[in-house]
């Protein structure tokens, strides 16, 4: 997938939104108008954040992170294209915020309130709100809440239910308009005027455009990498398959079978690999399906393989 031209960013894209959105001045009022309550302070903020245990463990790269000053932790994301599964990723982006959040001995009570907010262009649950935010109960008792302090919202920018504060509404409508390319009358929000201010000052500087495109290279090497290292797994574990088959048979229709066989199921074993592997790097299936040359309905059955 080519890298998309600097001039052509809007705050949709990852790099502008984390560079727009880790001001404080950018960021703070937006979480005021969507949660409805005031935040007193930004005491940490980071764009980009990286969140590993392990080498070998999953990471996350959090595009906007940051704390306020009563610890509570704020994970907003923007999302271009739906990814399967949003719910459990979330989830996922939760724990490791938490994992990161509780210092070694520290009491569980002390684990601070934490929200993961994903920005989306296209609707998720396709119900048409513009928020979804998640609530958690009791089965059999609906009026007893489960409040663990973990706080989940998916917001839609193709809403057609308006079913929160207008600010977020125009925030949303500024963030779609930008996916198409289209232009956005502004003057009606000072908030807004602000965000397209800094945006077009990025575009301006010729630093944070060497950056992103350095940036972006280096995301294109890893996806590269990724799909050889799978690609070559697969071939492998395939070839060792089929000659084994080939081996049983003992005769030499079977082994002519077994090496067919062994081929075939090689480079079935070597699609779902390299796709396991990409989608561990957080690539859509759609950016797969360009990627390998297959079909979308291929991609997806050989997922459901996996």
């Amino acid at each position: 997938m080519p890298i998309k031209p600097f001039k052509d960013l809007s705050l949709v894209d990852d790099f502008m939104f984390s560079e727009v959105m880790r001001k404080p001045e950018n960021i703070k009022p937006f979480l005021e108008s969507l949660l409805e309550t005031k935040i007193q302070r930004v005491v940490a903020i980071d764009k980009q954040k990286d969140l590993k245990d392990t080498y070998d463990a999953h990471g996350i790269r959090l595009d906007v992170y940051l704390e306020d000053e009563h610890n509570t932790k704020y994970d907003v994301e923007v999302q271009a294209r739906l990814h399967r599964k949003l719910e459990k990723r979330i989830r996922y982006y939760e724990s490791g915020i938490d994992r990161h959040s509780l210092e070694i001995n520290a009491d569980y009570e002390e684990l601070s309130d934490s929200f993961v907010i994903f920005l989306c262009v296209e609707d998720y649950f396709k119900a048409g709100l513009a928020v979804y935010e998640r609530e958690s109960h009791i089965k059999g008792a609906p009026e007893i809440a489960y409040e663990d302090g973990s706080h989940a919202y998916i917001l839609n920018a193709s809403f057609t239910k308006e079913n929160c504060n207008p600010a977020v509404l125009d925030f949303l409508r500024y963030i779609r308009a930008g996916y198409k390319g289209e232009e956005f009358d502004t003057s009606s929000s000072s908030y807004l005027q602000q965000i397209d201010n800094a945006v077009n000052e990025i575009k301006q500087d010729s630093g944070r455009e060497m950056e992103y495109m350095t940036l972006a290279m280096k995301m294109m090497d890893e996806r590269k990498e990724a799909f050889e290292q799978g690609e070559a797994r697969g071939r492998a574990e395939g070839r060792a398959e089929g000659r084994a088959e080939g081996r049983a048979e003992g005769r030499a229709e079977g082994r002519a079978e077994g090496r067919a066989e062994g081929r075939a199921e090689g480079e079935r074993a070597s699609q779902i690999k390299t796709i396991k592997r990409m989608l561990s790097r957080g690539l859509s299936l759609e950016e797969i399906s360009d990627m390998m040359g297959l079909e979308l309905e291929e991609v997806k059955r050989l997922v459901e393989k996996k």
